[in-house]
């Protein structure tokens, strides 16, 4: 049975069909703010490989990649969309869990008039560090071998994988690097910082993946994907799992795309249980390097981003997460930056929520009518991330 309570003007409710995790009102002071480092007692997180490490609970692509990857992080045959299954994103959900928040899932009777569905929103602007991607980034630390630990990790971002990186690293005890554009938004940087991180910089995102091998190879450090890492899409996948749970008779899920990491534990969660739901991805139309992989047949490099929405501006598509949206995938869109920055005026505007351009393009794909969901369809929105420059903000509004 479902609980729903009002906690919005516009009729925007939580819902949730588990007694223990019922949310009957999103209060903003019960989630970490966007960019801000957590702060709570030191407590004992122990690891798959049974070490306890004492931390601070609250602080604490493409075939080049596979090319440049180290001898110990190379696989030995090509990723396919076997290599991630409901067994691992179930065994994801119970690691990560208890040291995450469960987000909620909001009803809006205004979105739902204006989309012609019966519109919810998974708020993932609420988890730690403001975005869904501390999930798959603290399954894959708590994944590492003590070598690894002891060696540490390196990834490249935008900026949300970066501080989901590094608030994992610090749950666990080990060094992270990040490397990203210079023109990476500043508090996403300081965010990365505060969590005790290394950032480090390239020209631009085409330039971030050659100089982020460059420092790998020269310190030994683990390289974790932002989202072609069999560990980061299971995590990821457990926002599929608390759809179903919160909505078992969902129609359609619409989900922000960059590098396909989040819309593939997605989809493997909800079409390994409920195949008839429909699985949509929304990219911007200025970094569609998923679709353009889709429509060529082979992994396409982006080159020169060109979006508003950065958080979604992957350099490249990687095969894991490429053959996983290939094989579960029902249709990937593109939006223009226009209908993203009228979708987040729309959500900050009527729902009361913080959304960054990226976290607001499945909403955009609704409003435009682009992601082809039928009318009156249940249908759920991720919102996936709420890391915003102020004075971006200030600018989009």
């Amino acid at each position: 049975m479902f609980v729903s309570t009002p906690s919005g003007g516009d009729g925007t409710t939580a819902s949730s069909n588990r007694g223990t995790a019922n949310i009957s009102m999103v209060d903003p002071d019960s989630f970490d703010q966007p960019n801000e480092p957590d702060t709570a007692p030191t407590t004992v997180i122990e690891t798959e490989t049974g070490t306890a490490i004492p931390t601070d609970s609250a602080a604490a692509e493409a075939e080049e990649i596979d090319a440049h990857a180290s001898a110990d992080d190379e696989p030995d045959t090509i990723p396919t969309w076997r290599d991630v299954t409901l067994d691992d994103i179930k065994a994801a959900q119970k690691r990560i869990m208890p040291h995450l928040h469960r987000t909620p899932l909001l009803s809006s009777a205004t979105l739902s008039r204006m989309t012609g569905t019966e519109l919810s929103l998974k708020a993932e602007t609420f988890q730690r560090t403001c975005s869904f991607k501390a999930r798959g980034a603290l399954n894959a630390a708590l994944l590492l071998t003590a070598d690894e630990r002891a060696r540490g990790i390196i990834t490249l971002s935008a900026g949300n994988h970066g501080q989901g990186l590094a608030f994992a690293a610090s749950m666990v005890g080990t060094r992270a690097v990040v490397f990203m554009p210079e023109s990476a938004v500043p508090t996403k940087v300081e965010a990365i910082r505060s969590y005790g991180a290394e950032p480090h910089f390239a020209v631009s995102m085409e330039h971030v993946f050659p100089a982020m091998e460059r420092y790998r190879e020269e310190h030994g450090l683990k390289y974790i994907s932002p989202f072609s890492d069999p560990a980061i899409i299971a995590g990821q996948g457990v926002v599929g799992l608390e759809i179903l749970e919160d909505m078992p008779d969902v129609e359609a899920v619409v989900v922000p795309v960059g590098g396909g990491g989040l819309i593939s534990g997605i989809a493997i969660a909800i079409k390994s249980q409920r195949p008839q739901v429909r699985i949509i991805g929304v990219e911007p139309e200025g970094a569609n390097v998923i679709s353009r992989s889709l429509k060529s047949g082979k992994l396409e490099h982006l080159g020169t981003s060109n979006t508003i929405a950065d958080g979604l501006a992957a350099p490249f598509a990687a095969p894991l997460s490429q053959s996983i949206i290939e094989h579960y995938v029902d249709d990937v869109v593109t939006v223009t930056d226009d209908e993203i920055v009228a979708a987040l005026r729309t959500v900050i505007e009527r729902c009361k929520i913080l959304v960054e351009p990226a976290g607001a393009a499945a909403v955009a794909a609704l409003l435009s009518g682009k992601s082809g969901v039928p009318q009156g369809a249940r249908t759920v929105a991720i919102l996936s991330g709420g890391n915003i420059d102020r004075e971006k903000l200030k600018s989009l509004l």
